[in-house]
């Protein structure tokens, strides 16, 4: 199978955003998948970046709806808003799949909804993990202070099978840290370790996107060539 030509799709949640998928037959580093979902201008290019992050932080925050109220304006409306809303405490956003700049616009957008924190400085931390080689998070000493009793937000790319994001929840959960929500780009699950997970985009956007284990993978097992390697960072095409 030759790659197929990339097509947008676009958000049922925010018109400014889209998806762009390419179908094939790729493997990432676990897994095979059937569509290679582009994520480098959500990710990277700043208009995008802001509004992939406007959009999570709608997630986070449940607005009482005030339009309409006579004498009121447009300033009044955002006052009483914020005052009313349902809010989660964050104080730290642990950010991977190359997510930093959604987790910074994600913070303020946070703040400017209301959301508290109860960091001494009165404001969020932005974290970028580390990981060994066996996939799992590690936390330095100087990081111990950004997640032990802290109120956790993990934001990133994809959540396809969970297993890197369960083990990211464990760490987290053991120096201390209080998980309030799991936001990512693209979703193909809708729990993880029982946390709901907030997605953008998700399987009903794309309703034929299959992940397979390597052995069990039917394109392989129809003998279609690979297209490309897969990762966050991009695709590797197979001559």
């Amino acid at each position: 199978m030759s790659m197929g030509q990339e097509i947008k799709i676009f958000s049922r949640d925010n018109e400014k955003l889209a998806l762009k998928v390419t179908k094939g037959h790729f493997s990432s580093d676990r897994f095979h998948i059937n569509y290679y979902i582009d994520m480098t201008n959500l990710k990277m290019r700043q208009g995008e970046a802001e509004e992939v992050a406007k959009t999570m932080a709608k997630r986070y925050v449940n607005r009482v709806e005030l339009n309409g109220l006579i004498g009121v304006g447009a300033e009044e409306l955002k006052r009483y808003s914020k005052a009313f809303a349902s809010k989660t405490p964050i104080d730290t956003i642990i950010c991977m799949d190359g997510c930093e700049v959604i987790g910074a616009y994600l913070a303020k957008d946070l703040s400017e909804l209301g959301i508290t924190t109860t960091n001494m400085h009165k404001t969020t931390y932005i974290v970028s993990p580390e990981f060994d080689s066996a996939g799992q998070m590690v936390v330095r000493d100087n990081i111990k202070r950004m997640i032990k009793g802290k109120h956790i937000l993990v934001v990133l790319a994809t959540a396809m099978s969970g297993r890197t994001i369960q083990k990211s929840i464990r760490c987290i959960e053991s120096y201390g840290g209080i998980l309030e929500g799991i936001s990512v780009i693209f979703a193909a699950v809708k729990e993880i370790a029982g946390y709901p997970v907030n997605s953008v985009f998700d399987f009903e956007d794309l309703p034929d996107f299959r992940i397979s284990e390597p052995d069990n993978c039917p394109d392989c097992k129809n003998h279609v060539k690979l297209d490309a390697i897969v990762n966050s960072y991009g695709y590797s095409k197979l001559d």
